[in-house]
């Protein structure tokens, strides 16, 4: 929903867009390019900056594995 809430998806419309749009780090719309908290659990730094680094990685093109062809924008919401 927070994409719909930023203005990427129009509102009710987040179920086909995902359903029509390849959002892994290899798509047209990459979404959660380290796996998001699922991959990282909450202690220590999972919190919420880690999704910042991911976010200087793929913008510095340091994401290695993970990296997105387009990398010179990104959006870290918590």
């Amino acid at each position: 929903m927070c994409l719909e809430d930023a203005g990427f998806v129009k509102k009710g419309e987040i179920g086909p867009f995902f359903e029509s749009t390849d959002t892994t780090y290899k798509g047209t719309f990459p979404v959660n390019t380290d796996g998001g908290q699922l991959s990282g659990g909450q202690p220590g730094l999972a919190g919420g900056f880690r999704h910042v680094i991911e976010g200087a990685r793929q913008i510095m093109g340091k994401a290695k594995e993970r990296q997105v062809p387009k990398n010179d924008l990104c959006m870290v919401n918590g």
